[in-house]
C-alpha cells in the first residue's frame, strides 16, 4: 500500500505527496532550524515521526475524500516514547501537537482544558497503524542524551519545558512550510517566499505613506501621533 500525506482533486493520485517525501522534508527542515541550538538530532526525528499516523486504512481514505476525522498526530508520539524514552517523551509533545498546539503533561479532571498528552500516549480510538509504516521511513536507533544546554539544577524544568517549545517551533514551520510548497507547486504559483525582500527603504516609505492616512482628529488620537512622533 502506498502512502501519501497530502492530497489534491486528481484521482489517480499522480500528483499526490507521497508520506516519504513529506516526512524527510520536514525533517530535514526542522533539524536546520533546531540545528542553531544545538538540537537538530531531536528535531529530524521528530519530523520524521509527526504524521506516521497517517500510515493507517482511516486516514488515507480521509485524503481519499471519506468524512472521517482521524487524529495522525497521537501515533507518532507513541512511538517517540516507545523507541526513545525520556528524549522521545520531550519529542512526544511537539509531534502530539503539531495541530493542536501543545498538551498539558499530566493535569487531569476538572483543571484540565484540552485533552492531556498523558491521556493521549494512551492511545484510546485511534486507528491501528499499519507495520508498513517501516517501509516508509528509517528512524534512528537512539537519539543522543539532551545536551543542548547547560543545564542548572534550579531551572531544569524550565529548561526542558522551553527546549519543547522551541522544537515545537521548528517542527510546526517545517510542516507547514514543506505542505505550503508542495501546494505552491500543484496549483503553479510561485511561491511568495522565493521572493526577494524589500529593503528597508521601501518598508519604510510604505509605513510612512500608510501612517498618513490616520488623521490627529480627536484628544486620543493627538496624543496618540505625538508619542509616534517621538519615538521616531
Amino acid at each position: 500500500m502506498k502512502f501519501f500525506a497530502h492530497s489534491t482533486s486528481n484521482p489517480d493520485r499522480s500528483d499526490w505527496q507521497t508520506l516519504a517525501e513529506h516526512l524527510r522534508a520536514v525533517s530535514a527542515l526542522a533539524s536546520k532550524f533546531a540545528a542553531i541550538f544545538n538540537a537538530g538530532e531531536l528535531a529530524a526525528a521528530a519530523g520524521l515521526l509527526h504524521d506516521i499516523g497517517k500510515c493507517t486504512e482511516d486516514f488515507q481514505r480521509r485524503l481519499a475524500g471519506a468524512a472521517l476525522r482521524v487524529d495522525h498526530a497521537t501515533r507518532g508520539a507513541k512511538l517517540a516514547v516507545d523507541k526513545y524514552g525520556p528524549p522521545g517523551h520531550l519529542l512526544a509533545y511537539a509531534i502530539a501537537g503539531h495541530h493542536a498546539g501543545l498538551a498539558d503533561g499530566l493535569v487531569s479532571g476538572d483543571r484540565a482544558t484540552r485533552t492531556t498528552l498523558h491521556d493521549r500516549l494512551c492511545g484510546e480510538g485511534l486507528p491501528p497503524l499499519l507495520d508498513a509504516w517501516r517501509q516508509e521511513i528509517d528512524l534512528p536507533e537512539k537519539l543522543g542524551n539532551v545536551k543542548t544546554f547547560n543545564r542548572v539544577k534550579a531551572r531544569q524544568s524550565f529548561q526542558l519545558a522551553f527546549l519543547a517549545r522551541m522544537l515545537f517551533s521548528c517542527l510546526v514551520d517545517a510542516d507547514y512550510l514543506d505542505t505550503e510548497a508542495f501546494y505552491d507547486r500543484v496549483e503553479g504559483r510561485d511561491s511568495v517566499r522565493d521572493a526577494k525582500a524589500p529593503s528597508l527603504e521601501t518598508l519604510r516609505k510604505r509605513l510612512n505613506e500608510h501612517l498618513a492616512g490616520f488623521a490627529a482628529d480627536s484628544d486620543v488620537n493627538r496624543i496618540r501621533a505625538g508619542i509616534l512622533e517621538h519615538v521616531r
